[in-house]
């Protein structure tokens, strides 16, 4: 139950930046405050699946159980924020939502798929250095940065494109689909770092 109330939070988080950057016109601010939402998780420990899923390579079994969990926590996060926002002033940003949604799903699946890797491996560097990383400067350099790049690039988040969709009204069988070619695409993203460093045998910080 813990670890469920942790991940709702976290899609909450993410909702928040989502919202933020949808707010504002300027990619480059909106996606630089977009970052609130994962310094927020990661300040107060909450979980995030594109964070928990760099870990897989480093962890038994049970542990897809706890990142399973995750998921769905985010899922309920970010579903129940975007119908709250829809029925708020925020219903506004409904339009540019939607605008964004279109694009992402007029995609070929394989690109979805190379752009939702291309996140999770931005978001290993994001999660892996904010963590490990000693200097108050650099480990928040480290977590903002590689979130900027993702979202400057087009590059596909499936936590926050649960809140995209649902702030669109999208949700649709393809909506779906993508969903799950986005959701893996940064597992795989996401493991590849690790999975090298385990591969050459050199050291990787704990998840503990």
């Amino acid at each position: 139950m813990k670890t469920i109330i942790k991940a709702i939070a976290a899609g909450v988080c993410i909702a928040m930046g989502g919202i933020i950057y949808l707010t504002l016109e300027n990619r480059i601010a909106g996606s630089f405050l977009f970052s609130i939402g994962l310094f927020t998780i990661y300040t107060f420990g909450f979980n995030l699946y594109t964070g928990k899923i760099c870990y897989i390579v480093h962890e038994g079994p049970a542990y897809l159980k706890e990142v399973l969990l995750v998921y769905i926590g985010n899922l309920i996060g970010t579903l129940g924020s975007g119908i709250i926002f829809r029925n708020t002033k925020l219903e506004k940003l409904v339009e540019h939502a939607t605008e964004i949604v279109d694009l992402k799903l007029s995609d070929t699946l394989f690109s979805t798929f190379v752009m939702a890797f291309m996140c999770g491996v931005l978001m290993c560097i994001a999660v892996i250095g904010f963590q490990t990383i000693k200097d108050g400067v650099g480990k928040h350099l480290a977590l903002i940065l590689p979130i900027m790049v993702f979202i400057l690039s087009g590059f596909e988040h499936s936590i926050a494109d649960m809140f995209y969709f649902t702030m669109a009204g999208a949700w649709s069988t393809k909506a779906a689909l993508y969903m799950l070619v986005i959701s893996l695409g940064n597992l795989v993203g996401a493991c590849m770092i690790p999975l090298l460093k385990k591969t050459f045998k050199e050291d990787f910080p704990s998840l503990h």
